[in-house]
């Protein structure tokens, strides 16, 4: 008995699969319970220094769909149109998918796993969010009798470097995004990751598997890191917060959130360690409190690794499709969340006017936890001299904050647009 694999692209994951399939040959087999061979392998084009020996190759990825030999497919390409295509052909010919493509399930994964249910037919995707880290596993099992509250998590491996560099290292966002690009963690337009959209796409997928909800992009609340400073984590800092990208979804009765956004972590959480490119998860259940996941989010071996994961569970049959739902959801709105916040005013440094952003937020109800005035930071400028003035308040509606803000923002003693972000409760 053997199950007989064709891979889709060639890049650094594709390269990594072969290399752990070899090395590893007999104990998969063992595991997988049959032979796994990958007979075929569909790219571009060769890349130097890769042997393909064994295996056929072609420049043309309907060869994979054309081989009546093959079990199943592993979709490496990346990109939503060619690899979309080949997921769907392949599932509706009867061949299962094994996929590390989080922008395809964002886009299309309802429709791909209903297709993959009416034929009976496996669509793994453990590679697709955080890399080597088995969360979608985790999240599959759907922790019977020990509800999923909430889940907060890191992951996207550029946002945490950049954010490390500017925290370790003093070192400026372009600067550290310069550096992450060369080191090749960072794409030449690296909008994507830095602002938030990749993140976004890994989280609905996340949030549909742990609440059986559908997938669904176009409600995550999407900001990303491009606006934040040193001075910005220098005074979180002094607060007792880190400042991490975070990903993050909750469910209360029939409202889900689903959120990416820059936050201030209290330090002593798991997620404020996090750091360079590594990527975590949390888990609030309902019966056994808070579960952590951390590792690697990226790289050939760590990501082909939960490829292989997906191949040994189809192999020997203990495959089942993903509780996601199929019907609507109510997603809670941005400005409907409470959450503590960080605001960076900048400020006229004069008499009173500490005296009248205080009265400003008391007449909104809202209260101030913590306060910095940075005399050492003050700007001069032609008319007068400017003081950031950061506030940490206690817990608030968003909606009703902003209210406050735009009201101060309207005092001629404000000299900016005020900056927010939001303190993140883990429990």
């Amino acid at each position: 008995m053997s199950t007989n694999v064709g891979i889709a692209g060639l890049g650094v994951v594709a390269q990594g699969l072969l290399e752990l399939v070899r090395s590893n040959a007999d104990q998969l087999n063992v595991i997988a319970g049959k032979n796994l061979s990958v007979k075929r392998l569909a790219s571009r084009r060769l890349r130097d220094g890769v042997d393909l020996s064994e295996i056929v190759f072609s420049t043309d990825l309907d060869d994979l769909l054309n081989d009546d030999e093959l079990d199943l497919v592993i979709e490496l390409i990346g990109g939503t149109d060619a690899a979309y295509d080949l997921i769907k052909a392949t599932l509706e010919r009867g061949r299962g998918v094994i996929t590390a493509n989080k922008a395809v399930l964002a886009t299309h994964g309802n429709e791909l796993l209903d297709i993959a249910r009416e034929h009976d037919v496996p669509l793994a995707f453990e590679a697709a969010v955080a890399g080597g880290i088995p969360i979608i596993a985790a999240l599959k099992t759907r922790f019977p009798a020990n509800d999923i509250n909430w889940l907060t998590g890191i992951i996207n491996g550029t946002c945490i470097y950049i954010l490390t560099a500017m925290a370790h290292d003093g070192v400026a966002f372009e600067d550290a995004l310069q550096n992450a690009q060369e080191l090749g963690y960072a794409e030449a337009d690296p909008t994507f990751d830095v602002g938030g959209m990749d993140a976004a796409q890994k989280l609905a997928i996340l949030v549909a598997l742990a609440f059986d909800v559908p997938i669904e992009i176009d409600s995550v609340y999407c900001e990303g890191i491009q606006d934040i400073t040193i001075e910005d984590i220098q005074h979180a800092d002094e607060l007792g917060y880190s400042i991490k990208h975070l990903a993050i979804g909750r469910q209360e009765e029939d409202l889900v959130e689903m959120r990416v956004h820059p936050a201030l972590v209290p330090k002593d959480n798991l997620l404020a360690k996090v750091n360079d490119v590594e990527n975590a998860v949390q888990l609030g259940t309902a019966n056994t409190g808070v579960l952590r996941f951390t590792g690697p989010g990226a790289g050939g071996h760590a990501t082909a690794s939960s490829v292989i994961a997906d191949l040994t569970n189809i192999a020997s049959g203990l495959y089942r499709h993903p509780g996601i739902g199929g019907g609507s959801i109510r997603v809670r709105s941005i400005g409907d969340v409470s959450s503590a916040f960080f605001l960076n005013i900048a400020a006229a440094d004069r008499p009173g006017v500490i005296a009248s952003i205080g009265e400003t937020l008391a007449r909104h109800s809202i209260s101030i936890a913590s306060m910095i005035q940075k005399k050492e930071e003050v700007i001069r400028s032609v008319d007068n001299e400017i003081i950031p003035v950061v506030i940490l308040t206690n817990t608030v509606v968003e909606r009703e904050l902003d209210q406050a803000l735009e009201e101060l923002e309207s005092l001629a003693d404000i000299a900016a647009p005020i900056k927010k972000i939001r303190v993140v409760d883990l429990t």
